[in-house]
């Protein structure tokens, strides 16, 4: 097949790594990937990248520039499938990597940020949204989980019929149990744990993935006396390294910001935890879990569909709860961590990034035969 993906970036978070490793997983399979983006910096192997001019003056002119420009830039050649992962009009399947955006904002704002998630770049992408989700924007949707199926289905009345679930999968090599034995000691002598267990939040957005609820509960008294570690990118990282200086968290908490080697940062945790307010998925779920690390997690979250048995015990229902967020982290460093640590592998196992791979191939050959 010959295909195109549509986004603004190549190199950032969780979308951006998901399009360019599928990008190329599916060029290495003998199909023609062409990717068309505004910055073509991060380009995945085997794929054609294709440069799309837009506005370089502020995020609004940025959003809707690319917006307007990238399917005219697609429109120019003929694809059996054009995929849309950021906020694009017109394409084939939309990917929803991220939830809608109007679930977003209101989730935001019943936490507070009702300052921070309103003005005219939110307005556009409320409107590019309708567009996307009209009826005449898209053909299929592909989502990460059933709650983004749920999601788009409710915000903007999208059939079933015209929906698709395929859950995100995982590298099991990069992530894997042994790296704990060969990386852990050295990770956590970088960290000054000491003797404590090390519970790692991974993820870029903090207020939107619970961190703030976190850094409120290590305030009160960390859980089971574990460290806590920040990893990732926000525009507000001064604020919470600031924050984490303070005397109530100053040995408790490390703020490492952005890193690439959340592999090895894993091989040093006891702990994961992604206390989300909203999640379409959250990759770190299943990379922890590869990694033989338990994790807490909310139900908000895409992922914790998958999370059964003991690992579901680990799911918090409301996660500014944060006496039950404790509990959960407490939880998982206590009894039996070996077990759960096996059960983590297990369901890492179940869902490898192979899998996802040949799901996503299905259903992108289904949509070039116009099913």
């Amino acid at each position: 097949m010959r295909i195109a993906f549509m986004h603004r970036r190549l190199a950032g978070g969780g979308t951006e790594a998901d399009l360019r490793r599928m990008a190329s997983g599916l060029a290495a399979r003998g199909h023609d990937l062409h990717v068309f983006a505004a910055r073509t910096d991060g380009a995945p192997a085997g794929v054609s990248v294709h440069r799309v001019p837009h506005l370089r003056a502020g995020r609004l002119g940025r959003l809707v520039s690319f917006a307007i420009a990238a399917p005219r830039a697609v429109a120019r050649e003929r694809f059996d499938v054009v995929v849309g992962f950021g906020r694009t009009p017109r394409q084939d399947v939309v990917r929803v990597g991220g939830g809608t955006h109007r679930s977003y904002l209101a989730t935001m704002e019943a936490a507070g940020q009702r300052a921070r998630v309103r003005g005219p770049y939110h307005r556009a992408i409320l409107a590019l949204e309708r567009r996307m989700f009209a009826p005449e924007g898209h053909w299929r949707v592909l989502a990460v989980s059933r709650r983004v199926a749920d999601e788009v289905a409710r915000d903007y009345a999208v059939p079933a019929a015209r929906l698709r679930v395929v859950y995100n999968g995982v590298d099991l090599e990069r992530f894997h149990p042994r790296r704990r034995a060969e990386e852990g000691a050295r990770v956590r002598a970088a960290l000054g744990s000491g003797d404590r267990p090390v519970c790692m939040a991974i993820g870029s957005g903090f207020a939107r993935k619970g961190f703030d609820l976190l850094l409120a509960r290590w305030a009160v008294d960390p859980p089971a006396g574990a460290l806590l570690v920040l990893v990732g990118g926000d525009e507000r990282l001064a604020h919470y390294r600031r924050q984490a200086a303070t005397p109530a968290l100053r040995d408790r908490v490390r703020v490492l910001g952005p890193r690439d080697d959340v592999d090895a940062l894993l091989a040093g945790a006891d702990v994961a935890c992604l206390p989300s307010r909203q999640e379409a998925f959250g990759n770190v779920v299943l990379e922890a879990a590869a990694a033989g690390v338990p994790v807490v997690t909310s139900r908000a979250a895409g992922a914790a569909e998958l999370l059964d048995g003991e690992l579901a015990t680990l799911l918090v229902d409301d996660p500014a709860d944060l006496g039950a967020l404790g509990a959960a982290i407490a939880r998982a460093l206590g009894g039996d961590w070996a077990g759960r640590s096996a059960a983590a592998r297990r369901l890492a196992e179940a869902h490898p990034w192979t899998r996802h791979l040949d799901e996503v191939e299905r259903f992108f050959a289904e949509v070039a035969r116009g099913g």
